[in-house]
């Protein structure tokens, strides 16, 4: 079961169905280009090929079977044919996708992947995003998507992901960090509430995500911070809004998920928006 992002924020989604206009690709690459309005979700759908999703601008929340990706302007998601899916869209996004014929992305496997974007990764996205629907199939076209296909073959996977829990108990607290993730229950606090040790707890959060409670409440408000970042949000207000002691200790966190600043992070993806 996973738990909808339109459940998990008391807001009002502006739902679509994906505009598609056809059920078999009808070239071996089809490329999609879309600008989404705040509060935008794409409800679940799946398809028979593969999909290439990106950000050009604003940051996207991509919820699958195995859990929610955050896909900010520097990242991408690979999606495997026949994988349900859908998208949320809390602030303005300029989004690029590429639908892929499965025959061609075999070896790009059958999981969903959230993958670093590098600079010429990025171009072939835009360069073939900026393709007609009914682009001509000549020898340059089939060079470029060959080209695409090897460079998502070696692009590192990144952490940007929250596993979908399998216990019910851990719902409760889920759904509450992520409406408000300044929430300063305990551990204990919450054992109290769902009815479960706090020992049993923290072995549920090591099971389901890998990490113990405090390091999974980390992970959550530093996924959140990436999106108020984009938004341009203050370091100040950010850390408020998060639940930190300070802004040293937000960066700190920041840090030590993501390797570096906040303030780098967000020069890195302004550099990207701009290549």
């Amino acid at each position: 079961m996973t738990i909808n992002l339109s459940i998990q924020t008391n807001a009002n989604w502006k739902s679509h169905k994906p505009r598609r206009y056809y059920d078999t690709l009808p070239r071996p690459v089809v490329p999609l280009t879309r600008d989404y309005e705040e509060m935008t979700q794409i409800i679940s759908h799946q398809h028979t090929w593969s999909q290439l999703a990106y950000s050009c601008a604003g940051v996207m929340h991509i919820e699958t079977d195995s859990g929610i990706f955050v896909l900010p302007p520097e990242q991408a998601l690979w999606i495997p044919p026949n994988t349900r899916h859908q998208h949320f869209c809390k602030n303005k996004v300029s989004y690029r996708s590429l639908h892929i014929d499965a025959a061609l992305s075999r070896e790009l496997g059958d999981k969903v992947r959230p993958l670093n974007v590098d600079s010429l990764l990025k171009s072939l996205i835009l360069e073939i995003t900026s393709w007609p629907k009914d682009y001509a199939e000549t020898e340059q076209t089939q060079r470029f998507i060959l080209v695409l296909l090897d460079r998502l073959a070696v692009a590192k996977s990144n952490q940007l992901f929250m596993p979908t829990p399998q216990d019910r108990r851990l719902f409760p607290i889920i759904e509450t960090l992520n409406d408000n993730p300044a929430n300063k229950l305990t551990i204990e606090d919450w054992a109290r509430t769902v009815g479960a040790s706090s020992r049993t707890l923290n072995r549920l959060f090591n099971q389901n995500y890998g990490m113990g409670f405090s390091r999974w409440k980390q992970k959550l408000r530093i996924l959140k911070s990436i999106e108020l970042l984009s938004s341009n949000t203050s370091l100040v207000n950010i850390a408020y809004e998060l639940g930190y002691e300070s802004t040293s200790s937000f960066i700190t966190g920041f840090k030590k998920q993501l390797g570096c600043s906040p303030k780098k992070y967000l020069a890195n993806e302004k550099k990207t928006d701009v290549l």
